[in-house]
């Protein structure tokens, strides 16, 4: 007589382990840092590699605390607080200056910026050749 032999259904583990988190936030459950092979090492030092990250388990890390800080209240219906600054201050456009960070990446804008303060013949044919 032949034994019966079940297959597929539930398979209960014997050493359950924790659930690990989906993709980026996936982490070992077995306890056990992996082994790695490094590449191009001479001939016998691969051994000893081996042995040592095996004999020196990683450190388990803790999440590093993130300090909050208070938001700030914002009145945005109150009235402002720079009654003389164009609205446009800052931008690409309009009145008020530009953003001083797009004055130092663009020379372009810069020679624009300059022309506006001093015109120039030689500025104005530095713009119109578009190099300095």
């Amino acid at each position: 007589m032949a034994k019966k032999r079940t297959r597929g259904g539930y398979r209960k583990p014997q050493n359950p382990a924790a659930v690990s988190g989906p993709g980026a936030l996936s982490k070992r459950t077995d306890g056990k840092q992996p082994v790695v092979r490094v590449p191009d090492v001479p001939y016998g030092e691969q051994a000893a590699l081996t042995a040592q990250q095996q004999a020196a388990p990683l450190p388990q890390q803790r999440p590093i605390p993130i300090p909050r800080t208070p938001t700030p209240q914002l009145n945005v219906f109150g009235t402002t607080e720079r009654p003389a600054e164009p609205i446009t201050e800052g931008a690409m456009l309009g009145a008020g200056s530009p953003p001083a960070q797009a004055i130092e990446e663009d020379e372009n804008m810069l020679l624009a910026a300059m022309y506006a303060i001093a015109p120039s013949s030689l500025i104005s044919e530095m713009i119109n050749q578009g190099s300095i």
